[in-house]
């Protein structure tokens, strides 16, 4: 009976949303009782009430204009956007609450806010997931006019290598003899039952210099195993062959399709791949045939591109996994090397080959600048600084560019801006939350690529033992966009991370400035992504885990800033209990008020009891400044805990001395961790190993 009655509320449903839609046949696009009908529809399928229904009736899919899909995408992205402007509605309404201190008022708004947020994070979540259903029902594999004929290719060892015309010479041609007797090294050898082969995996940012890099190993291979008959070949999932849709139906003749182009001889009217694509059919077993036995090395750039790649569960990519295993690597003469935006695609591929096993993949990590004279001289181009090669993570390829945009009268753009830009958008459409955003500063911290958003993966660079590094170029942007458009908690915080390096930028080196602001960065990075440091801050994981955080803000007594004071005792004396515990907040004042310490940390329990850190953050490794405790109540009354002489060229000893105050001067490789992974390439000892003279006018100018 239950069955039957809701059978007959379903047919009359169905007839109601029937003649609803015939009525919006006869509608202007431009109608109100259009957007209406939008309304309801969007509510239908949030709810999951009508979408059966559409799809077994064909008559709800003859609406005007459009089909059912673009109809609904063209509804949940209008409620997106209203969705956000309801957000920074209430954000208003919440500065202007918090300001009167109504409680009560501030509970209700957020409240809201956060049932705003899950309906933004579900409404991202239904239009993702019906871009890629229309994407899908747009695949049309072409039916083949001509099957290859491999007689019409190349012999193996005669495929032509790339040459990219008018680039700068090589950054690094000792890298390059390295990794070519890396390959060689591997290339005669063979799987064991107890070794397995690894292929090579160069893994690098967007624009990073890969493809570049994958041209010059191709070359230097051609020209070293000219002799042994090897068949050099090097193709591409990207620029003139990108991956095209229905190829993600079969990604061994997507790579199969690649090889033959490759062998295939040129005409004048030069490679036209996507008429070769749509024209040829090309099968494994041709390619298999075609390269019989000769020896061989593949080259495959931006393997990333096949998406099935990040995907344990995908038999296509398992089946790849196991052609190139068989074909181009457990064999002795036999290698292959490819590129990736993202180290997971390496992991996986690992995975496909030998869940068992688990055949380990060679990250060669790619060079980057060391020196800036070189640099300098590589790129012809005398007016760089250090913090300019920091602030591009040393990458050559992304140095070069932003040469090539400073010279370039036309404005042309060669940074890939639009590339960075896609990516946070794709974070944020996903949702940045609390602890996404927690996990993400942790990765600044440790490297770990688990904890990186997929999309933010290819704005980073990545080491040989697969951590993550981080490029300022990439990713300062993105903190800024997950500080404007991210959980409101952390807004300030994360505008505070990119000021302080946004001022390590602008700061003269030798002044203190950016020594000062790249230390409270990382320091504000290791506060809210709750990672305390054994040495320099030396808090309990299981105490302050979740611990709220604060930076300069509404925590004084008198309702003054930090700003304000000049005298630690009067300041620490204006300190109040936060309305919230446990609660870790970081003081900076600005232009060096205080006569010693440059920051402070005040640390509350659980229970309200405060604990204080300062930090006198110098530069260089001159003398600390002697102080008369008589003078001092906070030296005389030790209301510190610890005080740290923090110095960005430390010895390689730490020390700490005792006078009625504690004084901790941390070694090199305790500043080193405390730094973490990405951090301590930035500090003053990366600084003078970049350049010794550290000052522009030793150096010469060049137009």
């Amino acid at each position: 009976e239950i069955i039957y009655m809701l059978t007959i509320i379903t047919w009359l449903m169905s007839i109601v949303f029937k003649s609803t839609c015939e009525g919006y046949k006869s509608l202007s696009p431009s109608s109100s009782i259009r957007g209406n009908l939008i309304s309801k529809l969007h509510v239908g399928v949030v709810g999951g009430l009508f979408k059966h229904n559409f799809r077994s009736d064909p008559s709800f899919l003859s609406l005007p204009g459009s089909s059912l899909d673009e109809l609904l995408l063209e509804t949940i992205e209008e409620e997106i956007k209203k969705t956000h402007e309801k957000l920074l509605r209430i954000d208003e309404m919440l500065d202007t609450a918090e300001r009167v201190e109504d409680v009560s008022r501030i509970d209700k708004l957020e409240s809201r806010r956060d049932k705003l947020e899950s309906l933004l994070l579900k409404l991202y979540e239904k239009n993702v997931y019906l871009l890629r259903q229309q994407a899908a029902t747009a695949i049309t594999v072409p039916h083949w006019t001509v099957q290859l004929d491999i007689q019409t290719l190349f012999k193996p060892k005669e495929v032509p290598i790339p040459v990219e015309e008018n680039a700068p010479p090589y950054y690094s041609e000792k890298w390059l003899q390295d990794t070519v007797n890396s390959i060689e090294g591997y290339f005669h050898t063979h799987d064991t039952p107890q070794v397995r082969v690894p292929p090579m995996a160069l893994v690098r940012c967007h624009r990073g210099g890969k493809t570049r890099a994958l041209y010059e190993l191709s070359r230097v291979l051609k020209e070293r195993l000219r002799g042994d008959d090897v068949a050099v070949i090097y193709i591409s999932l990207n620029d003139q062959s990108s991956l095209i849709n229905w190829e993600s139906l079969n990604p061994i003749d997507a790579i199969c399709r690649r090889i033959a182009f490759a062998a295939l001889p040129r005409t004048e009217e030069g490679p036209d791949f996507a008429k070769f694509a749509e024209e040829v059919e090309v099968s494994s077993m041709a390619i298999v045939e075609w390269l019989g036995a000769s020896p061989r090395i593949l080259l495959i750039d931006e393997l990333n591109k096949l998406e099935g790649m990040t995907d344990p569960g995908n038999v296509e990519m398992k089946r790849l996994a196991e052609f190139l295993k068989t074909h181009f690597l457990a064999n002795d003469k036999q290698y292959f090397v490819f590129s990736s935006h993202v180290v997971s695609s390496s992991y996986q591929l690992s995975e496909f080959m030998d869940s068992a096993s688990r055949r380990r993949v060679h990250i060669r990590e790619l060079p980057l600048i060391a020196n800036l004279s070189m640099a300098m001289n590589a790129f012809d181009y005398f007016l760089m600084d250090t913090k300019e090669l920091l602030h591009y993570g040393c990458i050559p390829a992304l140095v070069y560019e932003s040469v090539l945009e400073v010279l370039n009268p036309s404005g042309q753009q060669y940074l890939p801006n639009d590339n960075r830009q896609i990516a946070i958008n794709k974070c944020l459409q996903e949702g940045v939350t609390e602890e996404k955003i927690e996990l993400l500063l942790k990765s600044f911290l440790d490297g770990s690529p688990n904890s990186v958003p997929p999309a933010l993966l290819q704005l980073m660079d990545t080491t040989s033992d697969k951590r993550v590094r981080w490029i300022p170029y990439n990713m300062v942007p993105a903190l800024r966009e997950f500080g404007s458009h991210g959980p409101r908690k952390y807004s300030y915080l994360l505008k505070s991370i990119c000021n302080c390096f946004d001022r390590f930028l602008d700061g003269k080196i030798a002044s203190g400035s950016a020594w000062e602001n790249l230390f409270l960065m990382t320091l504000l990075i290791r506060c809210v992504s709750h990672q305390f440091d054994e040495v320099l801050l030396p808090l309990s994981d299981d105490e302050y885990k979740d611990s709220s955080v604060s930076f300069n803000d509404k925590i004084l007594n008198t309702g003054e800033t930090v700003s304000s004071y000049k005298n630690v005792d009067k300041f620490i004396r204006a300190m109040k209990v936060p309305g919230h515990v446990p609660h870790i907040t970081v003081y900076y004042p600005k232009h060096a008020q205080f006569e010693v310490l440059d920051v402070i940390v005040a640390v509350y329990s659980s229970s309200g009891d405060r604990t204080l850190y300062g930090y006198q953050l110098k530069e260089s490794r001159g003398p600390v400044k002697a102080l008369n405790s008589s003078k001092h109540d906070w030296l005389r009354e030790k209301w510190f805990k610890s005080i740290y002489v923090v110095r960005g060229l430390a010895g390689s000893k730490s020390s700490s001395s005792a006078g009625g105050e504690v004084w901790i001067t941390p070694n090199e490789k305790e500043i080193d961790i405390f730094f973490g992974v990405s951090g301590q390439q930035w500090t003053p000892r990366r600084w003078a190993e970049l350049d010794p003279t550290t000052s522009k006018k030793d150096r010469p100018k060049k137009v």
